[in-house]
């Protein structure tokens, strides 16, 4: 475990968390607290990154199997997965269908994580709609096993993502506006590059990580990613959003896992804390029910016409969400991955 990098994932959630709390408050409905979909783009890059620091080696090395590998990845997204889809189907999550059988190929196309491949959002934001990013690391987890003897080399990287990135914005500048989130956003095909972003960046940390870095560098060179990443973030407002979905990002985003990966600054240190660390290691749950919590709050805000000021009831939802993500993760997320992997791993010595 990189504990920085775990730490930062709940804080990139956070980012996702105040992006839809523009439903709540016109407050949130700037750019500041919007344009936190980065986060989307963030985990997908770790998601590249922290799989190959696990597993690249030892699928190369045969040390581990394919089937291994994708076991650990059906029993760390599913469990959860199909836990907030049953709720989102109980209680009437987001989901436009036109009869019963159409209601069921929504459910169908969701249940297997299928939903983010059909280019309208009816599919790809239906039922618990943050869901739609698991179809994307789904992909991800299938293609990495079979081309990691490609990938694990630089230059094979760097000339696949330069090529990407040259049909990707040609593509994205003839997109029409109303199409952009469903083939730039949500589609698992395009953001696939931002996975081996992180993989290649793998490939940076491994090359550098032996390098003496005394902590007063490391910690110029955090506040210094910190500051590029912030000077992105504020100029995206005068980017086109379709860019700025995916690879506007690859660079600040890569550069705040690389320098934090390394743990040689003070701000590493602090992002060490066990509090946070713990923060990093619910955000799955705290990402997959944080719209549960804040669209139900709305809803009985709207039915008992209650009037909180949004500095009372955004906490309330956060300790809410953080308080649900903590039993969700210790009660539930733990024991049903113990459960799925002991079940296939079962399955597997029998056949």
């Amino acid at each position: 475990m990189i504990n920085t990098l775990t730490s930062l994932r709940i804080l990139f959630a956070l980012m996702v968390f105040g992006a839809h709390c523009y439903v709540l408050d016109p407050s949130f409905d700037t750019h500041f607290f919007k344009e936190g979909f980065v986060g989307v783009s963030f985990f997908f890059i770790l998601s590249g990154f922290i799989i190959a620091y696990n597993y690249e080696e030892k699928l190369l090395e045969k040390i581990s199997t394919k089937r291994t590998f994708w076991v650990a990845r059906i029993a760390r997204i599913y469990p959860l997965h199909l836990l907030t889809l049953l709720i989102a189907a109980c209680i009437g999550g987001y989901v436009q269908y036109n009869d019963t059988t159409d209601w069921i190929k929504h459910f169908a196309a969701s249940t297997f994580l299928l939903q983010p491949f059909f280019p309208s959002a009816d599919y790809f934001f239906s039922f618990n709609s943050p869901s739609w990013s698991l179809g994307c690391e789904q992909l991800f987890y299938f293609c990495f096993p079979l081309i990691i003897p490609f990938l694990n080399s630089k230059r094979n990287l760097c000339i696949t993502l330069f090529i990407c990135l040259l049909v990707m914005l040609t593509g994205m500048h003839l997109t029409a506006e109303e199409q952009i989130k469903a083939y730039w956003y949500v589609n698992p095909i395009t953001r696939l590059p931002d996975f081996f972003v992180g993989v290649l960046l793998y490939q940076f940390y491994r090359s550098i990580f032996n390098k003496k870095i005394s902590y007063s560098t490391g910690t110029l060179l955090e506040i210094g990613v910190i500051i590029l990443f912030f000077v992105f973030y504020f100029c995206a407002a005068d980017i086109p959003k379709v860019y700025r979905y995916s690879c506007y990002y690859w660079l600040p985003v890569s550069l705040v896992i690389l320098i934090f990966a390394l743990q040689r600054g003070y701000i590493s240190r602090l992002l060490s804390n066990r509090g946070l660390v713990i923060g990093g290691e619910i955000s799955y749950s705290f990402y997959l029910i944080h719209l549960f919590i804040i669209l139900t709050y709305l809803q009985m805000a709207t039915l008992y016409q209650w009037h909180i000021h949004w500095m009372i009831s955004v906490p309330v939802i956060f300790c809410i969400t953080i308080a649900l993500s903590l039993l969700s993760y210790y009660y539930f997320e733990k024991p049903a991955n113990r459960w799925v992997k002991r079940i296939l791993t079962k399955k597997t010595i029998i056949n």
